[in-house]
C-alpha cells in the first residue's frame, strides 16, 4: 500500500512533536504496539461525520498520547481514508506484493477509537498536534535530530554560568585526575575494546567523562579551541582569563602558542609512525608544490620577456644582440686591462727592488709600439753587419746610420759602451728569471772553461781592518743527489772583530758564485746574518754555518764545482750606542768585511777521472758529445752517402752501413729479437732492458721515446775505470746506423772494484716511421764500453790500451702491438 506525500508529513510532524515521547534508536514494546494497534481498533467506526484531521487552513486533527508507554492515537479523516486518503485507493493497491502492508488494520476502527477518545476527553480539549502548521513543500521538516558522536546531551545536565565557576581540586588533586584519565584513555579503553567488554568499556568512559566534567578547565579549554578556530578573539581572550581565574591547565599540561591544548596533548598520545610519515610526505608536497610555483613564475617571466623581445624584434627597434655582444668587450676589455695594469706594477715594483729605480717605460701603446719597432730595425741592421763583417767595406758602411752607436758597432769600436739590443734585454731578463729574479754579473773565463788558473783552496782567511772573515767548505753527502746533478756544500764562516775598543755591528751580505761551466755569477744579498743582524765586541766571535745546494755537473778538467767570494758590511757602534740606527741601516754601513775567495771542491768519489788512449791521432775531442745523458741517441739519422768510420774508431755521430733486415723491416720479435740483453766481455758484463714511456712519445707525429737501463758489472778480480762509450743505433727503414760515442759514462768514469756494479738510466728520443704491417721494432742498438783496469792503489792504469765490454744488441719495440 502507497501512502500520500500528506499522509508522510502528518506522520513525520507527529513524531518530531514534542508531545511524542518515543526516544530515539528506542523501538516501542510489543505491548505499546498492541495498545496502539488496540485502541485504533476501538475507536468508533461511525463518525464520518467527525471534522477532518487535515485542515487546510489551519493545521492538521488532533492528537495525544494515552500512557506514558508513548501510546499515541491517530485521528482519521470522516472521509473514510488515512489523513484525507481515498478508501478507494486501498482497493487499487491490493496487488501491490509490499512487505509492510497493512491491509489487515481496520481503519475504520481506527477511525472510530480516535473519534471515541476524542469525544472522552471533550469536545474543549486540545489535541496533540494543536497549533501545528505543516508546510508540506517544505524539503527540512521539523523533525528531532540524529544523536551525535557521543549521543545526545542529557537532558538534566546542568549548565553552570561563567561567574559560578570554581576549582573545587587542589593541584595535586587535579594532577592525580590527569593521570588517571590518561590511563583510561591510553590504556584501559583499548583493553577493554580488544576484550569485547562492552559493559566495561562504557564505564570506564563514563568514568572518564566524569573526571573531565570534574575539573572546569577541560570545558574552557574546548571553548578557546572553538574561538581560536572561528578567529573569535575576544572569545579566546575570555576564556583564557577564566582559565586563569581557575588555576590554569592542570599540572603535566603544557599549553602551546595557540592558548590552548590539543586532544594529545591532554592525553599525553604521542604521534604514529604513520602520522609522521604523513607529515613528512606532506612537507615533501608543499616543498615540490613551492618549487612548482617558483618554477612556473619564472617560466612565464621567461616567456613574457622572449615575448616583448620578439615583438619589439618584430618591430624594428630591437639591438639587445649588438647591446649584449658591446657589454661582452667592455667586460673583457676591463678584465684584460685590469690584469696588464697590475702586470706593470709587479713589473715596475721588482725593477725597483733590483735596480733602485723604476727605469723609463712607454706611457701608451702607441710609443710602446715605436720604441719596439725601432728597436727591432736596430737589431736588423746588427744582424747584418755582424753578417757582412769581414767583406765588402762599402757595403758594411751603406748600413750605417746618424745612430753614433750603431757606427761604433760597425767599426768594432766601443763594443762595451754600447747599450744592450732588446734581444740581449730579453736574453738577461730571461736569465734573471732563471734565477730567481737575482741580478747576474759576468763569470771569471777560467771557471766558464773549467780550466783553473789559481791555486784551488776549499778555505780562505781574509783581514778587512778590524774585522778578520774565516771560512772553510765541505761536501754534504746526505743532502747530495749526483745522479740528478744536485751537489750540496755546506760553508762555516767565521767573523772575529780585532777591535780592542770599538764595537760592531753586521748589517748586511753580499756573495757572488759562480758554478763551473756558467758564464755568470749569481749575486745573493740580503740583510743581516742568518737572518740577524750581530754586534761584536771587541775580541768577540760569531760564527754560523749554511749550505749551497748546486746543479751543477762535474767536469773532467777541474774539480771544484763552484767559487765564491763576497763581503759583510758593518757598522762601529758609538760608546753609549746598543744597536745600530735606522739611518746607518739604511745607509748600509759604513764598512766592509771581505770574506775571501775559496771553492766547493768535489770529493774523490765524485771527481772525473780522464785516462789518456793511445793513438791521440785518431781521437777527437768534442765538445757537443752527449752533453746530456738523457740523449744518448740521436733524433734523425744520418745521410746514407757518408763514407764508414773505422771500427771503433768513429766520430760522434758518424755513421756505418746498416742491416737489411732493418732497412726492409723483415724483422719480427722472436727468441734473437728482444728488447734486452746480458752479455760478457774481459770479465765485464753489461745488462740492458729498456721501456717505452708514453708521456713522452707523440705517436701522430712519428715521435717515439724509449727508456734504457743499463748496470755494467766487474767481475774480474782487478778494479776498472770506465773511459769511454760507443753506441751503434739503427731505425727501422733506414740503410744506415747512427754512431755515438763519448768519454765516460753520465758524465763521469766511474771506477769499479771486484764485485761492484754501476748503473744508469737514459733515455732515446727516436724520429721514425714504425712499419707495423712488417714488424713492431722500430730501432736496433749494440755497443760497447771502453775501460782499464787499475793496479792494487786503484788508481793507476795497468795498461794504455783499453779493454772493450760489449754492449749486446737489442731493440726498441713498441709495447701496444705484440708480435706481427
Amino acid at each position: 500500500m502507497k501512502a500520500s506525500p500528506l499522509a508522510l508529513s502528518a506522520v513525520i510532524a507527529v513524531t518530531s512533536s514534542p508531545l511524542f515521547e518515543a526516544e530515539a534508536f528506542s523501538p516501542p514494546s510489543p505491548s505499546a504496539s498492541t495498545s496502539f494497534v488496540a485502541s485504533s481498533r476501538t475507536a468508533s467506526a461511525t463518525s464520518a461525520d467527525a471534522s477532518p484531521l487535515l485542515l487546510l487552513g489551519g493545521g492538521i486533527g488532533a492528537a495525544r498520547t494515552t500512557s506514558s508507554t508513548s501510546r499515541t492515537n491517530l485521528s482519521m479523516s470522516s472521509a473514510g481514508g488515512f489523513l484525507g486518503q481515498d478508501a478507494s485507493a486501498d482497493d487499487e493497491d491490493d496487488d501491490d506484493e509490499d512487505e509492510d502492508d497493512d491491509d489487515e488494520i481496520d481503519l475504520a476502527a481506527r477511525r472510530r477509537s480516535l473519534r471515541s477518545a476524542d469525544a472522552g476527553e471533550g469536545a474543549g480539549a486540545e489535541g496533540a498536534f494543536a497549533g501545528l502548521t505543516l508546510d508540506p513543500y517544505d524539503p527540512n521538516p521539523a523533525i528531532k535530530p540524529r544523536p551525535g558522536r557521543y549521543g545526545f546531551r542529557p537532558v538534566d545536565e546542568v549548565i553552570i554560568p561563567d561567574d559560578e565557576l570554581v576549582q573545587t581540586m587542589t593541584a595535586d588533586e587535579r594532577k592525580e585526575n590527569l593521570e588517571a584519565m590518561r590511563q583510561i584513555k591510553k590504556h584501559d579503553l583499548a583493553d577493554l575494546r580488544l576484550r569485547k567488554d562492552h559493559a566495561g568499556w562504557v564505564e570506564a568512559n563514563n568514568d572518564l567523562k566524569k573526571r573531565e566534567q570534574s575539573d572546569p578547565w577541560f570545558g574552557l579549554n574546548e571553548r578557546v579551541k572553538e574561538a581560536y578556530q572561528m578567529g573569535d578573539d575576544d572569545t579566546v581572550r575570555y576564556a583564557q582569563g577564566l582559565i586563569d581565574k581557575l588555576g590554569g591547565p592542570p599540572p603535566g599540561i603544557d599549553v602551546g602558542p595557540r592558548g590552548y591544548a590539543l586532544h594529545t596533548e591532554i592525553y599525553d598520545i604521542g604521534m604514529s609512525e604513520a602520522r609522521q610519515a604523513s607529515m613528512i610526505e606532506q612537507e615533501i608536497i608543499d616543498d615540490r608544490v613551492k618549487r612548482h610555483k617558483a618554477m612556473s613564475a619564472e617560466a612565464r617571466k621567461n616567456q613574457d620577456a622572449a615575448r616583448r623581445k620578439f615583438e619589439e624584434k618584430m618591430r624594428g627597434g630591437d639591438n639587445s644582440d649588438e647591446r649584449e655582444a658591446k657589454e661582452r668587450r667592455e667586460r673583457m676589455m676591463a678584465r684584460l686591462m685590469g690584469e696588464l695594469e697590475e702586470d706593470k706594477k709587479k713589473r715596475e715594483e721588482r725593477a725597483k727592488e733590483q735596480l733602485g729605480k723604476v727605469p723609463d717605460m712607454p706611457t701608451d701603446i702607441q710609443s710602446s709600439f715605436d720604441q719596439a719597432l725601432k728597436e727591432a730595425r736596430d737589431d736588423v741592421k746588427r744582424q747584418r753587419r755582424r753578417q757582412l763583417k769581414g767583406g765588402d767595406a762599402d757595403i758594411a758602411s751603406s748600413f750605417s746610420d746618424e745612430d753614433d752607436d750603431d757606427a761604433d758597432e760597425a767599426d768594432g769600436d766601443g763594443a762595451d759602451s754600447r747599450p744592450n739590443s732588446s734581444a740581449a734585454k730579453a736574453r738577461e731578463k730571461a736569465a734573471a728569471e732563471a734565477s730567481g729574479g737575482r741580478p747576474r754579473l759576468p763569470g771569471d773565463s777560467d771557471v766558464t772553461i773549467g780550466e783553473i788558473s789559481i791555486p784551488i783552496e776549499a778555505s780562505s782567511v781574509a783581514t778587512t781592518g778590524p774585522v778578520t772573515v774565516e771560512v772553510s767548505s765541505s761536501y754534504n753527502t746526505e743532502q747530495s743527489d749526483p745522479p740528478m746533478r744536485k751537489h750540496c756544500f755546506q760553508y762555516t764562516i767565521r767573523i772575529t772583530n780585532n777591535s780592542p775598543t770599538d764595537t760592531i755591528q753586521l748589517l748586511s751580505r753580499r756573495f757572488e758564485i759562480q758554478t763551473v761551466g756558467s758564464s755568470t755569477k749569481d749575486v745573493v744579498q740580503g740583510e743581516g746574518v742568518t737572518g740577524r743582524q750581530p754586534t761584536l765586541k771587541p775580541g768577540e766571535v760569531f760564527e754560523y754555518t749554511s749550505t749551497a745546494p748546486l746543479s751543477v755537473r762535474p767536469i773532467g778538467t777541474t774539480i771544484i764545482a763552484a767559487r765564491m767570494k763576497g763581503e759583510y758590511k758593518y757598522v762601529a757602534l758609538e760608546a753609549d750606542q746598543e744597536t745600530a740606527t735606522p739611518e746607518q741601516v739604511k745607509a748600509g754601513g759604513d764598512a766592509s768585511a771581505e770574506l775571501g775567495m775559496f771553492h766547493f771542491v768535489f770529493p774523490e768519489e765524485q771527481r772525473v777521472k780522464p785516462v789518456q788512449i793511445a793513438d791521440d791521432d785518431d781521437t777527437e775531442e768534442e765538445d757537443d758529445d752527449d752533453d746530456d745523458d738523457e740523449d744518448d741517441v740521436p733524433m734523425a739519422s744520418a745521410s746514407p752517402d757518408a763514407p764508414a768510420a773505422k771500427a771503433g774508431r768513429a766520430s760522434p755521430s758518424s755513421t756505418l752501413p746498416g742491416e737489411t733486415d732493418m732497412e726492409s723491416g723483415d724483422v719480427r720479435p722472436g727468441l734473437d729479437i728482444t728488447d734486452a740483453s746480458d752479455a760478457v766481455s774481459d770479465g765485464v758484463r753489461v745488462r740492458v732492458t729498456t721501456s717505452y714511456k708514453p708521456e713522452r712519445s707523440d705517436p701522430g707525429q712519428n715521435k717515439h721515446c724509449f727508456q734504457y737501463n743499463i748496470r755494467i758489472t766487474n767481475e774480474s778480480s782487478s778494479p776498472i775505470q770506465l773511459v769511454s762509450r760507443r753506441f751503434e743505433i739503427q731505425t727501422v727503414g733506414s740503410s744506415t746506423k747512427d754512431v755515438v760515442q763519448g768519454p765516460g759514462v753520465t758524465g763521469r768514469q766511474p771506477i769499479l772494484q771486484p764485485g761492484e756494479s754501476f748503473e744508469y738510466n737514459s733515455t732515446a728520443p727516436l724520429s721514425v716511421k714504425p712499419m707495423l704491417s712488417k714488424t713492431p721494432v722500430v730501432a736496433r742498438m749494440e755497443g760497447e764500453y771502453n775501460f782499464v783496469k787499475l793496479g792494487d792503489d786503484g788508481t793507476t792504469p795497468l795498461s794504455s790500451d783499453p779493454l772493450q765490454a760489449r754492449l749486446g744488441k737489442f731493440h726498441f719495440i713498441l709495447p701496444d702491438l705484440g708480435a706481427v
